[in-house]
């Protein structure tokens, strides 16, 4: 039996002990405690749906928004992107940088300012932009799969930080008692020792 399947096996027979088994106060409370801890955790599955659902709509309204009020465009660089092994002030490798691009607005006018462009790209090539009402520069729109994965993390990032609490919690409860347990243990030992030598 390996060692987790005997710690369980505790744990019952403190809960639901039979005939001829010794259980200490101590671990009849351990044991409740765990199963109020495992109860917790379950109940708390819903609620943690229910955040991940109002994050996801949240982020998916957000994504209708962007969508609607951002276009994408095709820019000019002016000049090169970086080369393809350039390496930043960090020392990592660089990808896309900013540099000069040129795109026409709705109006027909156009506008010059800086796009990321990776690395390898030439004066000439065109890059996809972004741009908002204004025609300025923007991040792209959120992909609202991106918002449903976002909403789905999220709520089981807070189940999961709950059960770790429950753990935590659980833990020094454990380590506190052990050491309780200890102390009697060795009272109790010093005690027969003492009977021992006197008789």
């Amino acid at each position: 039996m390996t060692r987790s399947a005997d710690w369980f096996k505790r744990m019952r027979h403190a809960l639901f002990p039979r005939g001829g088994v010794v259980v200490r106060p101590s671990d009849r409370f351990q044991a409740a405690v765990l199963a109020a801890f495992v109860v917790f955790a379950l109940l708390a599955v819903p609620f943690a749906g229910v955040v991940g659902s109002e994050t996801a709509a949240q982020r998916g309204k957000q994504a209708t928004e962007e969508a609607a009020s951002r276009h994408r465009v095709e820019a000019t660089l002016l000049v090169d992107g970086p080369p393809q092994h350039a390496v930043g002030p960090d020392g990592v490798p660089s990808g896309a940088q900013p540099r000069d691009a040129r795109w026409r607005l709705p109006d027909g006018g156009f506008r010059v300012a800086q796009v990321d462009a990776d690395p390898e790209t030439k004066a000439g090539d065109l890059v996809v932009v972004w741009l908002d009402r204004a025609g300025d520069p923007v991040p792209p729109p959120l992909d609202p799969r991106t918002a449903s994965v976002e909403g789905a993390m999220t709520g089981f990032g807070a189940w999961a930080g709950f059960c770790a609490l429950l753990s935590l919690l659980y833990g020094a409860l454990v380590l506190g008692l052990d050491r309780r347990r200890l102390r009697l243990w060795q009272r109790e030992w010093t005690l027969e020792l003492d009977g021992k030598t006197r008789s």
